[in-house]
């Protein structure tokens, strides 16, 4: 997605990682696209998941908030993945 100096991609192509993980993206030496493919992990799929979820539920006043579903969409399919991958993701940079 194009972008300006100093502005951020659209929340679309978000994927939230926790703090190790984020440090880990920037400091590994790779691309990001690199890192991705490393672990085997396509993100912009798993980013359209997050950004629907959220836009529905702020769209949608009857939106009952349920992230359970999240759960069998995303983490499911992750999970495995990361697993398989904990080695180069718990390497020290």
């Amino acid at each position: 997605m194009p972008r300006g100096i100093g502005q951020k991609v659209g929340d679309q192509f978000t994927l939230p990682l926790c703090v190790k993980h984020h440090h880990q993206l920037h400091n590994c030496g790779m691309s990001e696209r690199q890192f991705w493919e490393k672990i085997d992990i396509d993100p912009i799929p798993i980013c359209s998941i997050f950004y629907k979820h959220h836009y529905e539920m702020w769209s949608n006043k009857a939106f009952f908030y349920d992230d359970s579903m999240l759960w069998v969409k995303v983490y499911n399919k992750l999970v495995p993945k990361i697993k398989k991958n904990i080695d180069f993701l718990l390497q020290p940079k």
